[in-house]
């Protein structure tokens, strides 16, 4: 293995369709009767799913503008490293590396391990598979099973798990929107369905259990911006990955409202209130035995699809992070034969498989909406503070309805968080301790890893690095694809604003571009002086870039040279 550097395979369809099947998974088939139970009001509960769909639209808006201005691996890591400097961007990668990812491909194995059981007990209850799977510890042997094989699937090549994965991701589209037309075909055509008493409000609003409900929804919608952590692998990633956060966001919002009203429509909503399989329900009151099986093995086909996509993209994070020099480095090796970051797999498959065998799916799941609300808020802090600091920044895309968007998606996501807290304090504070516990975690990495440089000399140091640090053959292939340019994140905590001269006399167009791309025009100056006078100042400030860069890496070689002597 080596720090060759990812390369750019994916498609538009794959990225939507990791979107899709990253959100479409464990919380549509379960939180609603939990919500139920919260807010005692159906009407109320569909509101509060069309409020979440809303919630990660205008998110996804405004990730659509972050990721184009910086379109490479790491997501929310990515960006709250080139905005708010190292520490942000290694909490949010803390909390990715212990909760966003490996976390939710748990709970997801589990998961589809009891979606196999129910659909063997139907299909054959004499079958010696029943009682096998009817065993706990049976149950996680299977989740392991699933978590090592998908994460193998997905080790050994980017091209091969991106056909996998679009593959389970079509069949999981195709069986939700059977379910769903079957649900309303069936329902509406039963005169003795509870259609009116279900779906319409009659009872007063809880509103004590609105800040849960909607975090219950939030971490049904969480996967939103999953594309994004994909960005150094999709093709075009400034045209390809706006349209993909958002198409597959809508797509998944409006199978969610459908799969709710066929809920009510097939189940009374006292006898939903607190149950987990909400979709095996509803499919057996319409359905019968046969038919919940059948639909049961497709809901076992969702889960693992939601299992593939989750296990595809959290190495990329871990990926990005060690080759800031913030995780171990062995996590920023990719393999040459294959592209893939097999070290951060390795990593990921055995945390997910650490939750499957110390916890239930339902511990796994009581903190982590909580702890993955955090960071996207901070991100899309960092897209305002962009735009007020930077508008020279030019990434193609700009998000609609600014600042409304932004201000919703942070003003109802603050509001989940205080309603979770008061509501539920004991797992939010579980989940508040998980994410502040990076701090001395990132303070001891410095002491540790770079003993010998104090903090200051050290943050200017890693700042100074090239983006793709030992990813030469990247470089070389991708120069120009983002405003940041070569320099990429080296200086942005200290950017200049656009009246300043630039870092050490450069100007921050040569850091940042100036904007003028994004309708495809470019200034024009008249002669050839002109134009040879923006050669040599480029030139130059490549030369100053690439000298800077060579000390930065001389400078952390010296300090692990230091701490191995």
């Amino acid at each position: 293995m080596s720090h060759h550097g990812l390369t750019r395979q994916l498609g538009f369809w794959t990225a939507t369709l990791v979107v899709i099947a990253s959100m479409i998974g464990s919380g549509i088939f379960g939180n609603t009767g939990i919500i139920q139970q919260a807010v005692a009001n159906p009407g109320y509960v569909i509101l509060l799913w069309l409020v979440g769909g809303l919630l990660a639209l205008s998110g996804a808006l405004c990730y659509a503008e972050l990721s184009t201005i910086m379109p490479h691996a790491g997501g929310e890591y990515v960006y709250l490293k080139n905005i708010f400097g190292l520490l942000p961007s290694f909490l949010t990668g803390w909390v990715s590396f212990v909760v966003a990812f490996s976390a939710p491909a748990a709970s997801a194995a589990l998961l589809s391990s009891e979606y196999a059981e129910k659909t063997v007990a139907l299909l054959d209850p004499s079958s010696p598979l029943v009682p096998f799977l009817q065993s706990s510890v049976n149950q996680k042997i299977v989740a392991c099973g699933l978590v090592l094989l998908f994460t193998g699937i997905h080790m050994f090549g980017v091209r091969a798990g991106g056909y996998l994965q679009n593959v389970l991701t079509v069949v999981k589209l195709a069986l939700v929107v059977a379910f769903v037309s079957a649900g309303l075909y069936v329902a509406l055509g039963v005169e003795n369905m509870p259609v009116t008493e279900t779906v319409t409000p009659g009872s007063a609003i809880a509103w004590g259990g609105t800040g849960v409900g909607l975090l219950y929804v939030t971490f049904a919608y969480s996967g939103w911006n999953s594309a994004a952590y994909l960005a150094e692998e999709v093709k075009d990633p400034k045209k390809t990955l706006p349209k993909a956060l958002i198409v597959g966001t809508l797509l998944t919002t409006t199978l969610y409202i459908l799969l709710n009203l066929v809920y009510y429509l097939a189940v009374p909503a006292e006898d939903l209130a607190g149950e987990k399989a909400v979709a095996a329900m509803s499919a057996g009151s319409l359905f019968g035995a046969k038919v919940t099986a059948l639909f049961n093995l497709g809901f076992f086909f969702i889960l693992i699809s939601t299992l593939s996509a989750t296990i595809m993209l959290g190495p990329r994070v871990y990926f990005a992070m060690a080759r800031d020099n913030l995780f171990f480095q062995a996590a920023s090796r990719v393999s040459p034969r294959f592209g893939t970051p097999i070290v951060s797999f390795l990593l990921q498959g055995f945390l997910a498989i650490l939750y499957i065998v110390s916890g239930t799916y339902e511990q796994i799941q009581t903190y982590m909406g909580f702890a993955l609300a955090i960071f996207p808020v901070v991100a899309v802090v960092g897209l305002m503070k962009l735009r007020k600091d930077r508008p020279d920044l030019n990434g193609h895309y700009k998000t609609p309805w600014y600042p409304l968007t932004p201000l919703f998606f942070i003003g109802i996501s603050i509001f989940v968080m205080v309603a979770s807290l008061l509501y539920s304090y004991e797992e939010c504070l579980i989940a508040l301790a998980v994410v502040l516990s990076g701090v001395p975690l990132y303070f001891a990495w410095m002491r540790i890893v770079h003993r010998g440089k104090d903090h200051e000399e050290l943050r200017q140091t890693l700042m100074n690095l090239p983006l793709f640090h030992g990813t030469g053959e990247f470089l070389e292939e991708d120069e120009g694809d983002s405003d940041f340019g070569h320099s990429g994140f080296s200086e942005y905590p200290d950017y200049p604003m656009p009246e300043d001269p630039g870092i050490n006399g450069k100007n921050p167009s040569d850091h940042y571009g100036n904007g003028q791309e994004e309708n495809g025009n470019t200034s024009s100056h008249g002669d050839s002086e002109s134009e040879d006078s923006i050669r040599k100042t480029s030139e130059s400030s490549s030369q100053h870039r690439n000298s800077a860069s060579e000390d930065a890496q001389e400078d952390v070689q010296l300090a692990i040279s230091r701490r191995k002597s």
